[in-house]
C-alpha cells in the first residue's frame, strides 16, 4: 500500500463567506455519512484561509475554501496526481452513491462549492465534472511527515489491531493467577504455548490479523524507510546545506533587513503576549491548520523549498515517531501560490495527540526538530527572532548564543492558525468509537508483529521477538522502539530495497528486449473503486 495525501483548494467567490460557514457547520455534524465511505481515507478536514496580503484593508478579501485527506491505496503508481485521482474518484463515487438514495449529504457538498468559482453548474449530477473539478485546484504536498502505521495499513486494519490489543490484555487480566503461578521471562524452555493461546485468541477477534500481505507491506514500508536513512546524508550535505547556506548567506547581506532590535533589562520571553487559548484540546487527534506568507522575494521562495525537499527526506527516515515525538499521526506542508507571480504561502497541516500545549513545546525542546522548523518558518511574516533569552550566553567567538523564544514562537503560530471548521477521523467517525492515539498504534503494531510469528523458541533468530513479548506480558505494552531503523535492520532492509529494485528494473529490460513492452505503453492506473453509471 502507498500513502497519500491529497489537498484541494478553490478560490471562494464574494459574499459567500457567511453562508459557507453555516454549510460548514452542517457538514460538521454530517461528517460521519460524508466520509466513512470513502476507501482507505484516514482523516479530512475543511478550512476557510485567508490568503488577503496584510496591506490590502479594503476591498474583497481573498478566500479560499481548503480540503486535505490522508489516506491509503493499493500498490501501483506513487505519482500525486494518480493518488489524488484516486481518493477523489473514490470520494465522489461515494457522494454520487448518496445522491441517489436522496441523502442531505450530497447537496450539501454541493452547497459547500457552489460557493466557490467555477463549480460545474450541474454539481453532482455530473461526477466526472465535479471529479476533473477538484483535479484542476489540487495542490502537492512539498514535505510530508506519516507516522509508520499510516504507511502501510488501511484504516479497517489499524481498527482491527487495536481490538486485538484489547482482547489480548483482556485475556492476560482473566488469567492472571495462572500466570502469577507460572512466571516467564522470556527463555526458550520457560514458554508455556502462551503464544499460542493469544494467536487464537486474535483469530477471534479478526480473521484478518494473519494475513500474510500484511507482513509483507511492512517489510516493504521497512525497507523504503532504510533507503530513505542511507539517502539523506548525501541529500542533506551534498545537495541541500550547500545551498541553503549559501540563499540564507546571500539574504543576509542583500535581502531585507529586519528592524533593529532594542534590547531591554527584562527578556523578551517574559514580555510577550501570552498565546490564546486552543480551539481544540482533546486527548487524541487534535487539527491544525496554519498559513503563514514568505517574505524576503524569489531567493527567500527559493531557501524554502531547498529547505522543504530535505526535511521531506529526513521524515521519511523515522519508523516510531519523530525524532522521539510520538504524538504526531500526519503532517504537512506545502509551498501555494496560484502561479502569477504572486506571494507564496506556507500552509501546514497536522493532526496530533495531547494538547496544544504540549504539542509544541515537544517541538521546542527537540533542538534539531526546532532547528528544521526555525529553517521552514524564519522567511515568513511576523516570524519572532532569536533573543539572548534571560540568562545570556557567549559564544567561543565572542558572540551572543541566541535561540527561539518560546512563548513568542506560540504566539506566532495561534496568530497564523485557521479554525479547523470540518474535522474527520476514521478512529473517532468511521465505525464504532477508538480513542487511537500514536502510542497505542504502535503498541498494536508491534503486538501484531509477534502474534504473527511462526516461532518463538529457536536460539538466536527468535531472541529479540521473547525478549518483547516478555515485556509485553509484564508491562501489558510493547517497547515501540527507536525513532530510526538499528544497524543490522538497516542494512537487511536496504539490500532487501535495493535487490527489488534491481529485480524490477531487470523485468523491465527484459521485457523491452523481447519487444514485450511496446513503446509508449502506459501501465494501468491504480484500482480504485467502481466506475460511475
Amino acid at each position: 500500500m502507498r500513502h497519500g495525501t491529497t489537498t484541494v483548494i478553490t478560490r471562494v467567490l464574494p459574499g459567500e463567506r457567511e453562508a459557507l460557514e453555516a454549510t460548514l457547520a452542517e457538514a460538521s455534524r454530517l461528517r460521519t455519512a460524508l466520509f466513512s465511505g470513502v476507501p482507505g481515507l484516514h482523516f479530512a478536514r475543511w478550512a476557510i484561509i485567508d490568503l488577503t496580503p496584510p496591506e490590502h484593508t479594503q476591498g474583497p478579501r481573498d478566500e479560499r475554501l481548503i480540503f486535505g485527506a490522508d489516506f491509503t491505496v493499493p500498490d501501483g503508481d506513487g505519482a500525486p496526481v494518480a493518488l489524488d485521482r484516486w481518493l477523489l474518484h473514490g470520494l465522489i463515487s461515494w457522494l454520487w452513491g448518496l445522491r441517489e438514495q436522496g441523502a442531505r449529504e450530497a447537496s450539501l457538498f454541493d452547497d459547500l462549492y457552489r460557493a466557490c468559482r467555477d463549480y460545474p453548474e450541474a454539481g453532482l449530477e455530473d461526477p466526472d465534472a465535479v471529479e476533473a473539478y477538484l483535479l484542476r485546484h489540487r495542490a502537492d504536498a512539498t514535505t510530508r511527515h506519516v507516522d509508520f502505521v499510516y504507511r502501510f495499513a488501511h484504516p479497517e486494519e489499524l481498527r482491527d489491531s487495536v481490538d486485538v490489543l484489547r482482547a489480548v490484555n483482556q485475556h492476560l487480566d482473566a488469567r492472571a493467577r495462572l500466570l502469577a503461578e507460572t512466571p516467564w521471562r522470556g527463555g526458550r524452555g520457560e514458554l508455556p504455548y502462551l503464544h499460542r493461546e493469544l494467536c487464537d485468541v486474535a483469530r477471534s477477534v479478526s480473521s484478518h490479523v494473519f494475513d500474510p500481505d500484511w507482513k509483507q507491506r511492512l517489510s516493504a514500508a521497512r525497507d523504503a524507510a532504510a533507503s530513505a536513512t542511507l539517502a539523506y546524508p548525501f541529500t542533506r550535505y551534498l545537495g541541500s546545506l550547500p545551498v541553503v547556506l549559501g540563499l540564507k548567506a546571500w539574504l543576509s547581506l542583500r535581502g531585507p533587513k529586519p528592524p533593529v532590535k532594542e534590547w531591554s533589562a527584562c527578556a523578551p520571553e517574559l514580555s510577550a503576549t501570552r498565546s490564546p487559548p486552543a480551539p481544540h484540546d482533546a486527548l487524541v487527534q487534535n487539527p491544525m491548520v496554519h498559513v503563514a506568507r514568505v517574505t524576503g522575494g524569489p531567493l527567500a521562495v527559493k531557501l524554502v523549498k531547498v529547505a522543504l525537499r530535505s526535511v521531506d527526506q529526513r521524515l521519511s527516515r523515522y519508523v516510531v515517531g519523530m525524532n522521539h515525538i510520538q504524538t504526531i499521526h500526519c503532517a504537512r506542508w506545502l509551498l501555494y501560490s496560484d502561479g502569477d507571480g504572486g506571494p507564496h504561502h506556507l500552509i501546514f497541516f497536522s493532526n496530533y495527540d495531547d494538547s496544544w500545549e504540549a504539542y509544541i513545546d515537544a517541538f521546542v525542546d527537540h533542538a534539531d526538530v526546532r532547528a528544521f522548523l526555525e529553517l521552514i518558518w524564519s522567511r515568513t511574516d511576523g516570524f519572532p527572532a532569536k533573543t539572548r533569552g534571560h540568562a545570556p550566553r557567549r559564544t567561543w567567538w565572542g558572540g551572543w548564543k541566541k535561540r527561539l523564544s518560546v512563548e513568542p514562537f506560540k504566539a506566532w503560530l495561534r496568530g497564523h492558525e485557521v479554525p479547523t471548521r470540518v474535522w474527520y477521523s476514521a478512529a473517532l467517525d468511521g465505525g464504532p468509537r477508538q480513542r487511537h492515539s500514536v502510542l497505542l498504534l504502535h503498541n498494536a503494531l508491534r503486538l501484531r508483529e509477534l502474534l504473527v510469528r511462526e516461532h518463538l523458541d529457536r536460539p538466536l533468530r527468535d531472541w529479540s521477538a521473547r525478549r518483547a513479548f516478555a515485556a509485553f506480558l509484564s508491562r501489558g505494552a510493547c517497547d515501540p522502539g527507536r525513532a530510526l531503523l538499528r544497524l543490522p535492520a538497516l542494512v537487511t532492509h536496504s539490500l532487501s530495497w535495493l535487490t527489488t529494485a534491481l529485480r524490477g528494473r531487470r523485468r523491465v529490460l527484459w521485457r523491452n528486449r523481447r519487444g514485450l513492452t511496446p513503446s509508449g505503453f502506459e501501465p494501468p492506473p491504480l484500482a480504485g473503486p467502481a466506475p460511475l453509471a
